[in-house]
């Protein structure tokens, strides 16, 4: 079942991981591997810790507890690729039921993609002389961009690099009181999660000296530093260059994602093309719009607020709901910085549109529903199983060498390969079943499990809910909504047995079913469609049961459009023979017997035998006669039959049941064994049985050693 979901995943936008309770890694998307760098294979059977450095087994025990508290809970931390380099990652983090076990789905956004336009950013920074950096304080690597050494006037280092690889490679470009200043500043921001700023002098390989100016942002969890990243500017000469300035307005003017700058007042000073174009104002409308018309949660917040938040933050991540101009609504996920210039502070906000995403969300999640649901129907159907798995059918194996059984057999094939309406009529025990469930394997149905209901077993008060099914509160004890036997023979075949017993009303609205192919669950109202084929059995007279009022005609033209009479086994007799060395067969393995040798006088007796009870009367008598066997031969002396008897169920109708005459049986042995169960004079010898298996019985059938 997993390996669907894992399948399923593959289609979000969106990189996914599923895990266990213990912080296995059960399985990846294609795009989770890919961000890590890893083989998508190669993730499986790995932990969470081994991709989160910031996370414990203690702290994944409590987001599972609370998990299974609110079913679903978010995540920001960071993974580290398989070459060791950490990017900060949001996690919606899903619990959801597969099978018995519980499995958390993480939807992953990487939030370094945020950045998109690095190629961009690094042409607008090198223009503006300024250099970015990263210090990974868990890994100590520094990662640059290729304008800080430029900034700097050194030279570019290819291999990476400490903090303190680089503290040596400037430390003889300062004087010691600079290098002093520049670790205190750094220590600060470490130690206190403080941003920070200061200027220095440093005089570059050329012997150029340049005033430079260092920003430090800190980024931390749970009160630890774990990363700063910042950048250092050239400002020895602050004057403007033009041609720049307009190509950078160029750019951020014409990018794809969406960008604009809000004022404390709540007023937008700026926005990009992209933004205007996705909230359908115009240039001039927009900048007259407040923070409100554009975010209407901010109010509940309070936009001064947030501002503030921001101010000392520098950077947030949230998500928010934008409004266009016809009031409809996307969610967005917005990266919002705080920015001073010229004096005036200003929030810029990059928008991401989440709409897709979300939509894809949706479409997993309609896909998890749709498999839970599949999963409950696989459910009741099994349970139906289940309870019919104790029955043992022989379907197409029926055994017979008679020339008029054939002529039955051939009615079966004729009428297998359509949907016509079958009635199969004939005594009790000749087997009505077993040609039902012929047609059935042998019809274009045959690979879904045939639905049985047996008509008389089921109370007048629950056969309607039986076969049409009942919604939850429908009468005492419908706790629940239950699917009807034609619902769960849906494009299979329905085997209606004893159809005479049922009631009038019943049956008009079987005849429903049948004429039109719909029906409502007792206590709905919502009609359901169902392709059904029927084939019912009786051992009744229908005709009769008609013409006193017993039976409606227009049900019996239905269900009777291809009837098949069931012949008895007094006209098959050469069937007989065939028949009991089947059973004897059968009974040995069920018994744990070796029965391998019939006298000829058993196959004489029965075969002068009427059998009103018919094959099932048979095959009680051989079960009988296996279950007293104790040798290799069947014993048929005990049974009280004789030739020309009319009915043995007749003549001892108050016969008792296999278990007493097996218990009487087994007492018997051990009575003439003196209570000895094993070895050469033991009760199991002389019962032709296994040690074990003499044990075992007699605990089933509470003997006592």
């Amino acid at each position: 079942m997993l390996d669907i979901y894992l399948g399923a995943s593959e289609l979000l936008q969106s990189a996914a991981v599923w895990l266990a309770s213990d912080g296995r890694i059960l399985g990846v998307n294609a795009l989770f591997a890919s961000e890590l760098g890893y083989p998508q294979e190669d993730l499986k059977g790995k932990s969470i810790f081994q991709i989160n450095p910031h996370l414990n087994l203690m702290e994944w025990k409590k987001i599972w507890k609370a998990l299974e508290n609110s079913g679903q809970t978010d995540i920001e931390s960071d993974h580290i690729t398989a070459n060791g380099k950490l990017y900060p990652i949001r996690m919606k983090a899903v619990m959801v039921d597969i099978g018995l076990e519980k499995v958390c789905i993480g939807i992953v956004k990487n939030l370094m993609e945020l950045t998109r336009y690095k190629d961009m950013l690094e042409l607008v920074t090198g223009m503006a002389k300024i250099g970015s950096y990263e210090l990974d304080l868990v890994s100590d690597e520094l990662v640059t961009t290729e304008e800080f050494y430029r900034v700097l006037g050194l030279e570019k280092v290819t291999h990476p690099m400490t903090r303190d690889d680089f503290r040596l490679l400037i430390k003889q470009h300062l004087v010691p009181e600079e290098l002093i200043n520049l670790d205190n500043k750094t220590d600060l921001a470490i130690r206190d999660g403080i941003s920070t700023e200061t200027t220095f002098t440093i005089t570059t390989k050329n012997k150029e000296v340049k005033h430079l100016k260092l920003y430090v942002y800190p980024l931390s969890k749970e009160g630890i530093t774990y990363k700063i990243y910042g950048a250092v500017q050239d400002i020895t000469q602050q004057r403007a260059t033009v041609q720049p300035l307009e190509l950078v307005k160029f750019l951020i003017d014409n990018a794809t994602e969406m960008i604009y700058w809000v004022k404390r007042d709540g007023k937008v000073r700026y926005s990009n093309y992209a933004f205007v174009e996705r909230m359908g104002y115009t240039m001039e409308e927009i900048t007259e719009l407040h923070i409100h018309d554009l975010v209407p949660d901010v109010v509940e917040i309070g936009w001064e607020n947030l501002f503030d938040l921001l101010r000392e933050k520098k950077h947030l991540v949230i998500e928010r709901n934008k409004r266009c101009k016809d009031g409809s609504f996307f969610p967005a996920q917005v990266v919002a910085n705080h920015v001073e210039y010229n004096g005036e502070s200003f929030i810029c906000k990059y928008v991401r549109d989440l709409s897709d995403i979300r939509k894809t969300e949706a479409e997993l999640r309609q896909a998890v529903q749709e498999i839970s649901e599949l999963k409950r129907q696989l459910e009741l159907e099994n349970s139906y199983l289940q309870s019919e798995i104790e029955i043992e059918y022989n379907f197409n194996n029926i055994i017979t060498a008679s020339e008029s059984y054939k002529t039955v057999l051939q009615q079966v094939q004729q009428v297998a390969h359509t949907d016509a309406t079958v009635l199969i009529t004939g005594e009790t025990g000749t087997g009505k079943e077993l040609l039902a469930r012929a047609i059935h394997s042998n019809s274009a149905r045959s690979k879904k499990q045939m639905i049985k209901v047996n008509c008389a077993a089921l109370p007048e008060s629950l056969i309607e809910s039986e076969l049409f099914g009942h919604e939850k509160g429908a009468f005492t004890g419908a706790i629940q909504k239950k699917p009807g036997r034609f619902e769960l023979a849906h494009q299979s075949t329905i085997f209606l047995d004893e159809i005479g017993e049922m009631s009038l009303d019943v049956q008009a609205k079987l005849l429903r079913v049948l004429q039109e192919g719909e029906f409502e669950r007792v206590g709905g109202s919502e009609t359901l469609q169902c392709d059904v084929r029927v084939i019912a059995a009786t051992n009744r007279n229908l005709e009769q049961m008609i013409a006193e009022g017993k039976f409606r005609r227009d049900l019996y033209y239905r269900i009777s459009v291809f009837p098949i009479h069931n012949i008895p086994l007094r006209e098959r007799k050469e069937d007989i023979a065939l028949l009991i060395r089947h059973f004897v067969k059968k009974f040995s393995i069920k018994t744990g017997k070796n029965i391998d040798k019939i006298p000829r006088r058993v196959f004489d007796i029965l075969e002068e035998y009427c059998f009103p009870g018919n094959i099932r009367e048979l095959e009680n008598i051989i079960e009988r006669s296996v279950i007293l066997s104790h040798q290799q031969t069947l014993s048929f002396d005990i049974i009280p039959f004789k030739k020309g008897e009319k009915s043995i169920v007749e003549e001892n109708g108050s016969f008792k049941s296999l278990e007493e005459i097996q218990r009487e049986h087994i007492l018997n042995a051990l009575k003439k064994t003196q209570g000895r169960v094993s070895g050469p004079s033991g009760a199991a010898r002389l019962l032709g049985l296994n040690d074990k298996t003499l044990f075992s019985k007699m605990a089933k059938l509470g003997i006592n050693e």
